[in-house]
């Protein structure tokens, strides 16, 4: 009798201390999801101001200025823009041409 209560003793033990082996494996496991969370959730912010920042520096304003001021470039004169059409047969060329024939169609 004695040899079977030193089995079941050393057996729950073991599985008590696999038990609490496994507990705490899983705290471990939880807090650095909570970290992985809260550093999600920074890169997206982080990512929100970064489209924001962009957005702000690629305005048509902004960019005309810089190009004016800094630059000294200057929009043409209507008579100075001339509109070149690509000869090759590439598929996207062939829906600007399509739509260059539209437009003269309905003018």
């Amino acid at each position: 009798m004695t040899r079977l209560n030193l089995i079941l003793f050393t057996s729950l033990m073991f599985s008590a201390l696999g038990l609490v082996n496994s507990q705490h494996k899983a705290r471990n496991l939880y807090i650095e999801l909570e970290r992985t969370n809260q550093a999600a959730k920074q890169i997206e912010q982080e990512y929100g101001q970064l489209q924001l920042e962009q957005s702000t520096w690629a305005m048509h304003s902004r960019i005309e200025r810089i190009a004016t001021q800094q630059m000294q470039m200057q929009v043409p004169d209507a008579k100075r823009v001339q509109v070149v059409v690509p000869i090759q047969g590439d598929a996207s060329i062939k829906s600007q041409q399509a739509v260059n024939v539209q437009g003269e169609a309905t003018q």
